[in-house]
């Protein structure tokens, strides 16, 4: 009997060295920490459960909420509409021109901010003991990758599973639909400086992807400037390469650009007799699409871009919203 209550014990010794030893993962409770790698290659400690999240661009609010993230802050936009579960956060300025002092001020313990976009504002984050996560939210790809990790942040890893395998299911449902012929695609944005075309790495030329189309500037090497500096998810235009690589359908974007009396941009080259030529124009497959699902990155709206997108293409296959 002595010999069974001893061996107990050392088992019950041994449980607790290990578990008072043992790395500390997002398993466990709110008191655990877990090490993220974000998309700038950074590693970042996560020493507990987020309880004052501030978001520096609108479109990872729904994945935090997706993970019962509390949202103290989040940055401004002129594209798109404001979940109703974060109306009442503190705005921090704009998502370009970021408003550091109040993000201080409200004493986040986790910043979620842009790739490419808020890098300039890690150093300051930091040096106030605010840990940043930076993210990048272009593609489909990018947003299942950034709601795993904002699920791995909360120690919701399940949930976030459950939403990103929702989302698959959601687009495949659209994609299975459509005809198995593939067709050529050009995507074109516009803004008050001029117009560029969308590679497959934006927002819109990811959804033409997934629905099977083939970008007719994928592949294209020359840069493309703005106001961010080099843009490599964008192309030159002109009307010659257009005219030249005769898409079978087109996908307008507009930032910033004069509208018509529709809220369609204004585009010089629709007057161009030569625009009439282009088969996309003849077979009237141009099509423009919404700001709040092509300009702003839709998050978990994606499988709702996509079925946009499919549904000006195919309307007797798929309808543009899904029936709820």
């Amino acid at each position: 009997m002595r010999k069974i209550f001893s061996f107990i014990l050392t088992v019950l010794v041994v449980c607790l060295c290990i578990s008072g030893c043992s790395p500390l993962t997002g398993s466990s409770g709110s008191g655990s920490a877990v090490k993220i790698t974000d998309d700038n290659q950074r590693i970042v400690t996560i020493k507990k459960v987020p309880e004052r999240i501030v978001v520096l661009s609108p479109s990872f609010l729904e994945l935090v909420e997706a993970v019962d993230g509390k949202v103290v802050g989040r940055a401004k936009t002129q594209v798109g509409k404001v979940p109703a579960f974060a109306k009442d956060a503190a705005e921090v300025g704009f998502i370009f021109n970021i408003n550091v002092e109040k993000i201080v001020e409200l004493k986040p313990d986790l910043v979620i901010a842009y790739k490419g976009m808020h890098e300039r504002y890690l150093h300051t984050l930091e040096s106030n003991n605010i840990p940043v996560v930076v993210l990048n939210l272009k593609s489909y790809e990018d947003v299942k990758h950034s709601m795993l990790t904002i699920g791995k942040i909360m120690r919701k890893d399940d949930k976030a599973q459950k939403v990103v395998a929702n989302l698959d299911k959601d687009i495949n449902a659209t994609v299975s639909k459509l005809p198995k012929s593939e067709r050529s695609v050009a995507i074109l944005h516009t803004t008050s400086m001029g117009i560029t075309m969308e590679k497959e790495t934006s927002i819109a030329g990811c959804c033409a992807k997934m629905l099977k189309l083939r970008n007719v500037v994928q592949g294209e090497t020359k840069p493309v400037s703005g106001p961010m500096g080099t843009q490599p998810d964008k192309a030159p235009y002109s009307l010659e390469d257009l005219l030249e690589k005769n898409p079978q359908v087109i996908f307008i974007t507009s930032m910033g650009a004069p509208r018509d009396s529709e809220g369609n941009p204004k585009l010089e080259i629709m007057s161009n007799p030569a625009w009439n030529s282009i088969d996309a124009v003849k077979n009237k497959q141009v099509f423009f699409l919404p700001d709040d699902l092509f300009l702003l990155n839709p998050g978990l709206e994606y499988p709702k871009a996509v079925r946009y997108m499919a549904a000006k293409m195919y309307p007797d296959a798929v309808k543009e919203q899904a029936d709820d």
